[in-house]
């Protein structure tokens, strides 16, 4: 699976091997070139995704049981090579061959640009990186999309096997856990309106600064503000919700409500969210209308958080509404949002995310 968290996976157990080889951190962090603290990172996310103890002590580099089976298990699959040519092991090559399967499994470097949150440029360093190693091209890129040559192929062979060791060890140490939908929303969503009772449904929710990326695998289903084109979702249903007008009861206080559209337009202050992916043309046209304008065009910045502080009033759908926000009903609002409601392909027909969507989907129709 291509995954950020599947890389992660593969740069711990190659700084295991290190630690394993050099029985100090201090080294291993030099070798690999990172900083002691982020070889704790490493070691400590290992030890939460496989379930293990790394250490038999707390002051020592003496490695468990179970983290010596995985050295010893793993490190034969770390012979990259191409005729003559050795591709030293380091965090640098290993991510180099990650990027070079992503392009292979996705057909193109854009789609697995996408679905690592990496740009093109990026991955075209790393498989530079390769190629300047064993001296040979190792894709070729037409109008079809990018293909691996016969020493792309003959890399790709051979990472995958480690790739699939390293699988079957999680499988192996990581316990059997109870199947959770991981649900992906934007924070700009109102998550009290997927929080009602689920029934059997156990959800993860993970909430993103702006609406999630939508080509990673991390999660299931999604509730966008953004129409999903990957061929690898697909839209179970949309509804169109209405924009209001959103305020903190602090701000009211302070400037007074606004008693019509020219009153806001000319003596309050508009948080202005035209880079939302909700914002349409007649958003857009509102903002233009309004005097005093305050852009939160950072994704990082969440827009009702910043109403919410008595920073202004905001139109956002109503949706996104929070118990600190106060609905200004009386000010009638013609914009329009669309929610989207998605699945990855390969899972929606299964029984937990079909009942999952029901679910949702009876949620949606609610708003």
């Amino acid at each position: 699976m291509i995954t950020k968290r599947g890389l992660k996976r593969l740069e711990a157990v190659i700084s295991l091997i290190f630690l394993a080889n050099t029985a100090s951190r201090q080294k291993t962090a030099y070798i690999l070139g990172i900083s002691v603290d982020t070889l704790a990172h490493y070691l400590s996310f290992l030890e939460s995704d496989m379930k293990i103890e790394v250490f038999q002590g707390q002051h020592n580099c003496s490695l468990s049981e179970k983290a010596r089976n995985i050295v010893t298990t793993v490190a034969t699959f770390f012979d990259f090579n191409y005729g003559k040519h050795q591709i030293p092991i380091n965090l640098k090559n290993l991510r180099s061959l990650f990027y070079l399967n992503a392009i292979f499994l996705c057909g193109n470097k854009r789609k697995a640009s996408q679905k690592l949150s990496a740009s093109v440029e990026t991955i075209n360093l790393y498989i530079e990186n390769l190629e300047t190693i064993i001296g040979k091209s190792l894709i070729f890129t037409n109008n079809k999309g990018s293909f691996l040559t016969p020493a792309g192929e003959h890399l790709i062979r051979k990472f995958n096997m480690l790739v699939n060791e390293v699988e079957h060890l999680y499988k192996t140490f990581a316990p059997a856990k109870i199947k959770k939908v991981r649900l992906a929303l934007s924070r700009e969503i109102d998550a009290a309106i997927l929080l009602e009772s689920q029934d059997n449904i156990l959800q993860d929710i993970m909430t993103f600064a702006d609406d999630p990326n939508m080509h990673t695998e991390d999660w299931d289903i999604a509730f966008t503000y953004s129409e999903p084109t990957d061929d690898d979702l697909v839209i179970i249903t949309k509804k169109e919700v209405s924009c209001g007008f959103f305020a903190s009861k602090e701000y009211l206080n302070n400037c007074g409500i606004p008693k019509s559209f020219d009153d806001l337009a000319l003596n309050h202050r508009i948080l202005d969210g035209s880079s939302r992916p909700y914002a349409d043309k007649t958003y857009k046209t509102i903002l233009q209308k309004c005097h005093k304008i305050c852009p939160i065009n950072c994704i990082n910045i969440i827009i009702t958080d910043m109403a919410g502080y008595g920073a202004g009033i905001c139109v956002v759908p109503v949706t996104v509404a929070k118990n600190n926000l106060i609905y200004l009903q009386n000010i009638p609002c013609p914009a329009k949002a669309t929610l989207y409601l998605s699945v990855h392909k390969n899972i929606k027909d299964l029984p937990l995310y079909q009942s999952a969507l029901a679910k949702y989907c009876e949620i949606l129709k609610a708003i």
